[in-house]
């Protein structure tokens, strides 16, 4: 139950994390995904608390593959709406 809850925000914070993306034009999805394989050392250390309760160091790496790609979907759907209103 804890895995499925754990996917469910990992996914809902990366679409929100999409949203913000899109909107701003200046922020791009692959500067988070730079920002995010610079620090996923960092984000498993944090999210070490977990292994007690039989989360494994590779299931964390999959939510931060996960928050990727949500974040990136969210992102190109959400980028149409800036490019609509530059021109």
């Amino acid at each position: 139950m804890l895995d499925f809850l754990l996917i469910v925000v990992f996914c809902v914070l990366g679409v929100l994390l999409g949203v913000v993306t899109g909107l701003l034009p200046g922020l791009h999805v692959n500067n988070v995904a730079l920002i995010l394989l610079s620090t996923s050392s960092t984000i498993v250390a944090v999210c070490s608390p977990l292994f007690v309760y039989g989360i494994s160091e590779q299931f964390i790496l999959i939510l931060i593959a996960g928050f990727m790609i949500s974040v990136s979907i969210s992102h190109s759907f959400h980028d149409t709406i800036p490019a609509t209103f530059i021109q």
